[in-house]
């Protein structure tokens, strides 16, 4: 490979090496202020909420990511209180999204990092060398959302199932989803209002299903593959959780395993590798 070839990798290299900087900064800023649960893109999908009371239009193309996928991160910035969601007064139909104080902060607070960054930016490099990055920015980023849009460079899955999400019913979705929230979980609301809801973390997902209170009498369970079950008993027995958590501890097969009963019934059973 000669010199030539190599220069081929300088533009993608070059930028997986810088693509950080901008986010160094701005988790600078956000922890000075304490906020640590942003999800990805958070803060720049409420730096994106326009004054009519919705992501601009444009805000899924400079991501480089879909709309369904901005979609997502709202419903978590609503439910972390960064986001208000309400209907419009001059059109039911419609839903607006209005910042809280603390999505105010993040915003803020992410305006402050990028300025730093600029500074140093604009200190070391010419404007019109700016200008240009920016619009070869703009069209990478074109390339990139046309590819997630049609599917381009996608690997075939490498094996048909993929994940595996057990469904609890539970008697109030609202008082549900708070509760798995006090145990780490993200939780949100399908958009159909309270009869539907999930809980994720850490790449595990629950399904969370309102129902009669009649047929709320067979609880649903799971079994939780974890790192360290004492360590999640720990932390799902604080004052405050509710539900019942019992204390790990060791089985005939070689796991050292506790269980978490939710307060609808389902209960979820949690192990890992026993040590010898």
């Amino acid at each position: 490979m000669d010199s030539a070839d190599l220069n081929e990798f300088a533009t993608p290299t070059l930028m997986r090496s810088a693509r950080g900087a901008y986010a160094q900064s701005i988790r600078a800023q956000l922890h000075a202020i304490g906020i640590d649960d942003l999800p990805r893109n958070g803060a720049f999908i409420l730096a994106g909420i326009d004054p009519a009371g919705g992501p601009r239009q444009d805000l899924p193309a400079e991501l480089g990511v879909t709309k369904q996928a901005v979609s997502l991160v709202i419903d978590v910035l609503v439910n972390r209180g960064y986001l208000e969601r309400h209907s419009d007064p001059g059109d039911r139909r419609r839903v607006v999204l209005e910042l809280t104080a603390r999505g105010q902060d993040v915003v803020d607070a992410t305006v402050r990092g990028v300025e730093v960054v600029n500074r140093e930016l604009e200190a070391r490099v010419p404007h019109e060398q700016i200008a240009a990055m920016r619009s070869a920015l703009i069209a990478l980023t074109e390339i990139k959302i046309t590819g997630v849009i049609t599917g381009a460079g996608r690997r075939p899955p490498a094996r048909e199932l993929r994940r595996f999400s057990p469904i609890f019913g539970v008697r109030d979705l609202a008082a549900a989803l708070a509760h798995y929230a006090t145990l780490g979980f993200r939780t949100f609301a399908d958009d159909g209002g309270d009869q539907y809801g999930f809980a994720r973390r850490d790449g595990i997902g629950l399904h969370l299903a309102a129902v009669a209170e009649h047929e709320a009498a067979c609880p649903a369970s799971a079994y939780l593959y974890v790192r360290d079950a004492d360590a999640l008993y720990q932390e799902w027995s604080r004052p405050g959780i509710a539900g019942h958590t019992h204390p790990a501890g060791p089985t005939p097969y070689r796991m050292r395993e506790g269980s978490h009963v939710d307060p609808d019934g389902n209960l979820i059973r949690f192990g890992s590798p026993q040590q010898d």
